[in-house]
């Protein structure tokens, strides 16, 4: 018989023995207890029946047939406390077991109170207390409450005085025929210890009790089986509870035999235990020492008496050989782990690079915002002295070079806010290839016909969820790039391939799934590790001074990562470079925009437009253009001030050119705000914030037009006469409709 065998047999004997007691003892301590619960229950119900009976008041009669008493009709009817003190005698309350009557007129007053003098001497002189008559009658025609009498609430016993009321009818009909209530009787029943106590007993060990509502039993105890009835005031409120309880002596002992059965199973048990070990360590425990003795002294001459054996003990002691045969394995092992460990640092440090290139980016978007508010005011100055310059060529080629100079700038903080994926991006669903195959002959022109350009597209559509002409900067800038590394000539690659990302995907932090691959290759001089570490950082190059902004690659970095994608570079020195963009694939076609751009126009009919912008310079600007177009313009450099304007003299105001940042009140309160006072003024804004950012404002439901910075005076009228155009059309098709 094997060790399994011998300890399954063992366990099958133990769970029987164990069991069968458990089972005995469990329907015994049922039988037993049901009997009791079961006796308890109708024994109660019994005497509560009883006691009902001996108070001769049962619920339903206890006043109705006293409220039918013609003396206490006409008593109501003469409005006459005597003829009711007559009929409400100690005779009358004794008869039918009562301690005190109150007999209220038809408006709430009190006609007359009488108590039994040797039952509660204070019922008699008060009205009901505490109870809003009108409410009580208005809800219950027929009320039932309790109240506690006055002044037991602070001793151990308590006192509860039951009351029920009925109305009193006259013969005299109403309007609709039926009988006018001339008012309302209530009779009172005073509860007290003495009266609980006559309950008969059911047992010597019975207790009745008057109670609080939130007391405990008195007395209760694991063994305690109890019975309330609550007792509820006039607003429902349960203000104490008629207790029976009974420390059953019955449970207890059949507690007391269970703890006996349950002692003498569990000594059953440890006795049948500790013939098992007896009987068992023969056949495991001594084995086992052997087998932990070659453990120790690796060797396994110890286990040859044991490797023989057909049974769970030779299968151990074979595992232990092949245990201490495997011991250069185990140092493979740790090998791998170690290779592992190295691979997770090399992971955290392109963790920490990528973060130091977050934090550049956050400082560079923060420094291109504030630039832009700059470069518009200078580029649109500019502008306007080529306007007023236009018969003075001197003048005229100066202010060109100063708008040249500007739009070079603002280039640069494009390059930024790209980098910083902070610029504004007009994302749609395009076909990647499509895309190459538009620009390859451009971008041959732009890196020369010594460099030769071949694509290999993937067969099916490349379809992305991107701005098209940041796209086209990503490519053109890695074919700049490529170029710059073959000074001599070669061959620039350019594929698009489908992938699937699972595992993959946590190492270039990007969530599983389905993406296009860009690959740009060249053949040039490649970078060494220190290179690669630092390309995408903001004017990082390797050019000779002036040759380069090194913007490039940190633009293409900014793009694609606000593409929700990313870009990795494979480079050795000598064997070019590689660089993979990964974006997510879409499903769908690609999207087709035809943008039609109007053409400027002086404004055919008047229009109103409010400037809101805390940078005194830009607004300056823009209120000089728009006013220079013929429209209505005000200025405010707060929120504040604009709802001001609109309250007393904008009212009608047509468009509201907005900021979405400035100290105050951000630019989406005030487009709520303003949009409050004149609900048909469309809203502008002017940013240089990206449309995540613009999101973050919570605008809701708000619509409204996006008009990025830095931006040319004809520009600025172009789009304000586009919306302008497209309110003063809506509203013709609207009325004439």
């Amino acid at each position: 018989m094997t060790v399994r065998t011998r300890i399954l047999l063992t366990l099958v004997l133990v769970s029987a023995a164990f069991c069968g007691a458990l089972l005995l003892i469990r329907r015994d301590q049922s039988e037993f207890f049901q009997k009791v619960v079961e006796t308890r229950e109708r024994e109660w119900r019994q005497a509560v029946e009883r006691f009902l009976q001996r108070q001769e008041r049962p619920p339903a009669a206890m006043v109705g047939d006293l409220a039918t008493e013609l003396d206490l009709v006409a008593a109501l009817e003469a409005n006459d406390p005597a003829l009711a003190a007559a009929a409400l005698d100690d005779k009358t309350l004794k008869s039918r077991a009562l301690h005190a009557v109150w007999l209220y007129r038809a408006d709430g007053t009190l006609l007359h109170a009488h108590s039994l003098p040797t039952a509660a001497q204070q019922l008699d002189r008060q009205p009901l207390p505490g109870v809003d008559l009108r409410a009580l009658l208005a809800r219950d025609p027929q009320p039932h409450f309790y109240f506690e009498f006055p002044g037991s609430s602070g001793g151990a016993q308590r006192r509860f005085v039951e009351v029920r009321g009925t109305p009193v009818v006259g013969k005299v009909d109403n309007a609709d025929g039926s009988p006018r209530a001339l008012g309302t009787l209530f009779a009172g029943c005073l509860l007290d210890r003495q009266d609980v106590t006559d309950l008969p007993l059911l047992h010597l060990d019975d207790q009745v009790e008057l109670v609080a509502a939130t007391a405990p039993v008195p007395g209760e105890t694991e063994h305690t089986l109890s019975f309330a009835a609550p007792l509820r005031d006039w607003q429902g409120r349960e203000i104490g509870r008629f207790v029976v309880w009974n420390n059953l002596r019955e449970l207890a002992a059949v507690e007391s035999r269970g703890e006996r059965h349950l002692a003498a199973t569990v000594a059953a048990v440890l006795l049948l235990f500790a013939v098992i070990f007896l009987a068992l360590s023969r056949a495991i425990l001594r084995p086992l020492a052997v087998i932990a003795r070659s453990l120790d002294e690796r060797v396994d001459a110890p286990l040859l008496p044991l490797l023989g054996q057909r049974s769970e003990i030779g299968d151990l002691a074979r595992l232990v050989r092949d245990h201490l045969q495997q011991s250069s394995a185990l140092v493979q092992e740790m090998n791998r782990r170690i290779n592992t460990q190295t691979a997770l640092r090399e992971s955290d440090e392109m963790l920490r690079h990528s973060q130091k290139l977050e934090a550049v980016g956050r400082l560079a978007g923060g420094v291109a915002h504030d630039f832009n508010n700059l470069l518009t005011a200078i580029i649109g100055y500019a502008s306007l002295l080529r306007r007023r310059c236009a018969h003075d060529p001197a003048a005229l080629q100066e202010a060109q070079l100063i708008h040249q100079a500007g739009e070079q700038a603002a280039g640069l903080t494009r390059q930024l806010l790209a980098f910083s994926r902070k610029q504004l991006l007009l994302p749609k669903v395009v076909d990647l290839n499509q895309i190459v195959r538009q620009l390859e002959r451009l971008l041959q022109r732009i890196i020369g016909e010594r460099i030769e350009v071949i694509t290999d597209l993937c067969s099916v559509a490349s379809c992305v969820r991107a701005d098209p002409g940041q796209i086209e900067q990503v490519i053109v800038n890695l074919g700049v790039n490529a170029r710059d590394a073959m000074p001599h000539g070669g061959r620039l690659t350019i594929r698009t391939t489908d992938s699937v990302l699972d595992g993959a995907a946590a190492e270039l932090s990007l969530p599983p799934g389905r993406y296009v691959v860009l690959e740009v290759s060249d053949v040039g001089e490649g970078m060494d590790a220190e290179t690669r570490a630092q390309i995408f950082e903001p004017f990082f190059t390797t050019k000779a001074p002036g040759k380069g902004t090194g913007l490039g690659l940190s633009t293409v970095y900014g793009i694609v990562r606000q593409s929700h994608g990313t870009v990795t570079v494979e480079s050795e020195r000598g064997h070019g470079t590689t660089f993979r963009i990964y974006l997510p694939w879409q499903d769908g076609a690609p999207e087709v925009v035809e943008v039609a751009v109007p053409a400027l126009e002086p404004a055919r009919v008047p229009a109103s437009v409010l400037v809101v912008e805390d940078e005194e310079i830009v607004r300056d600007l823009v209120v000089e253009v728009l006013r220079g177009e013929g429209y209505r313009v005000a200025g405010a450099d707060r929120g504040s001030e604009a709802l001001r304007l609109v309250r007393e003299d904008f009212r009608d105001v047509d468009l509201l050119i907005s900021d979405l940042v400035m100290p105050e009140m951000n630019g989406s309160e005030v487009a709520r705000r303003v949009r409050e006072l004149a609900p048909l003024a469309r809203v502008l804004f002017v940013s240089g914030y990206s449309e995540s950012d613009i999101a973050d404002q919570g605008l809701g439901e708000l619509k409204f037009e996006v008009l990025q910075k830095p931006f040319t005076p004809e520009v600025l009228v172009r789009k304000v006469r586009e919306i302008l155009d497209s309110s003063s059309s809506s509203s013709s098709s609207g009325g004439g409709g």
